[in-house]
């Protein structure tokens, strides 16, 4: 079967997407719980969503990364599967202060989804202000630096290089570096159950994404 290209950048994906199944931005907003005007700038290249708004889209069209990127499946994960992550490979999704890595995304159907996170320094109150929840389980892993960690109801505490944390993604969480260095984190999360829970619980961060564009 003949390899297909497709593209990582998130505004053609989205554009074609919408061309094909005839939606307008409000359609897509009013299915994702994403702003018109955060489509519009995504659309136009002026912003790159998060993993968060990413998920919502995904989430929203029913799709998953690699349809969305494709508009179909690649290999789903049968007996057998893998697929391996060279260096700096991966779909690359960014916002202020952070960038994110999504790996495997070739496989369409998996209960595990690994991201590499590059984050900087951020004050402990943007930390609370910015965290999200969602569904299922998630497991961060400090690769390098020092980490801020957050997750309701504990107070912040604070990770080193070598260091885990595996929670209940349900409850609000996130993250800073400690030091004035960017940290490097390995994020693995379980397949996300249904999408109202998580839109509802991140959706007041879509402001917040905006003014970060």
């Amino acid at each position: 079967m003949p390899t297909r290209r497709r593209s990582h950048n998130v505004g053609t994906a989205l554009h074609r997407l919408r061309r094909e199944n005839g939606w307008t931005l409000s359609v897509v907003s009013n299915k994702t719980g994403v702003a018109v005007s955060t489509l519009s700038k995504i659309e136009n290249n002026q912003t790159s969503p998060n993993y968060d708004v990413l998920v919502r889209l995904c989430e929203g069209l029913d799709l998953n990364l690699a349809e969305f990127f494709d508009g179909g499946s690649f290999a789903t994960f049968a007996h057998g599967s893998r697929t391996v992550n060279r260096l700096g490979e991966g779909l690359r999704v960014g916002a202020p202060g952070r960038e994110c890595l999504v790996l495997s995304g070739e496989l369409s159907t998996k209960a595990l989804h690994p991201r590499l996170i590059r984050v900087a320094k951020a004050p402990d109150d943007t930390v609370v202000a910015l965290a999200h929840a969602h569904t299922g389980e998630e497991f961060v892993y400090v690769v390098s630096g020092s980490v801020r960690f957050y997750m309701e109801p504990y107070s912040i505490m604070e990770l080193r290089e070598g260091e885990s944390v595996h929670f209940d993604a349900r409850m609000r969480h996130g993250w800073a570096a400690a030091g004035d260095e960017a940290v490097a984190l390995v994020v693995a999360q379980t397949a996300l159950e249904g999408g109202d829970a998580a839109r509802s619980t991140s959706s007041r961060i879509a402001d917040e994404v905006e003014k970060g564009s």
